[in-house]
């Protein structure tokens, strides 16, 4: 099931609530179905949903920064070798394109080592405690009482989501080869893209290319930071390593046409106007038909 406003058309509070419910109890019912086999990528997505839609409710729903929080933590309690497995296949990508990609062993037997402390550091019971927090939460969201009106919080969370994310992109251009401001350019729009698929069905024909392009950006800087994670993790465990000496002028260059596409990319994206105030609209013309 997509993240989507709620066909029934209901006003914004129940659709949140709704909605923010169902996404936790589908995390829930992985997890009664396979058990400790459960997909920590869909129950990684799952939180990562309600955090993004969270962010609309900020200052109206008192709970929603410390559930933001705690929907964070529990996540994070599942990525170490989920994690070091993204560090493998981008290793591989990258090394694929030299004619002797063995000639970098040495640092694939670190990645590998990784993924085997990950594994072997990961707690049994994480699953089982990041399905009680969802199940909490999921009862907490459909209970969910805000301190003032919905829509004018909403609307302008939306505008703000926006607007961070405009202001990282001014600053990730500036920053050079410091990848830490892409890093916090691309959370700002992976959450107004969870956002964005949420609202699609008040204006699909528009927002489905707005949602198409968010997602391809959002990708661009995905692999950005799959780059540089991998970068400092090789440069923390095996800075002699002759291996990385090698591989890090092509790491480098490859993260930096990367950053150059994502720039260009958010050239066109963010010459649109903030899209609150049309979506506001547009939801109200929708709800009326």
């Amino acid at each position: 099931m997509k993240l989507s406003y709620p066909s029934e058309r209901p006003k914004l509070k129940p659709a949140l609530r709704q909605t923010l419910a169902m996404r936790a109890e589908m995390a829930c019912t992985e997890v009664a179905t396979h058990g400790a086999s459960a997909s920590v990528f869909a129950l990684r997505k799952r939180a990562k949903e309600c955090r993004g839609l969270l962010h609309l409710l900020r200052s109206g729903w008192e709970d929603s920064t410390q559930w933001n929080a705690r929907l964070r933590d529990a996540a994070a309690k599942l990525a170490p070798a989920r994690d070091a497995e993204v560090m493998l296949n981008t290793f591989d990508s990258l090394t694929a394109r030299r004619r002797a990609p063995a000639e970098f062993d040495s640092l694939r037997e670190v990645l590998l080592d990784e993924i085997e402390i990950a594994d072997a550091a990961t707690d049994p019971d994480s699953i089982a405690q990041f399905a009680d927090i969802m199940a909490e939460f999921a009862r907490a969201a459909r209970s969910l009482k805000m301190a003032d009106k919905t829509a004018p919080i909403v609307w302008h969370n939306l505008a703000r989501t926006w607007t961070k994310g405009q202001r990282a992109c001014q600053e990730a251009a500036q920053a050079g080869e410091d990848a830490t401001a892409f890093h916090d350019w691309r959370k700002w729009l992976k959450r107004h893209w969870y956002q964005a698929r949420f609202f699609k069905p008040i204006d699909r024909p528009a927002l489905r290319a707005h949602v198409a392009q968010v997602d391809a950006l959002g990708k661009t800087l995905g692999a950005h930071n799959d780059l540089d994670v991998l970068h400092m993790y090789l440069q923390a465990l095996c800075p002699n390593d002759p291996a990385l000496a090698r591989l890090a002028p092509d790491l480098l260059r490859a993260r930096r046409g990367l950053a150059q596409q994502a720039l260009d990319a958010a050239a066109t994206l963010y010459a649109a106007p903030n899209p609150a105030e049309g979506w506001a609209a547009s939801w109200q013309l929708w709800r009326a038909g």
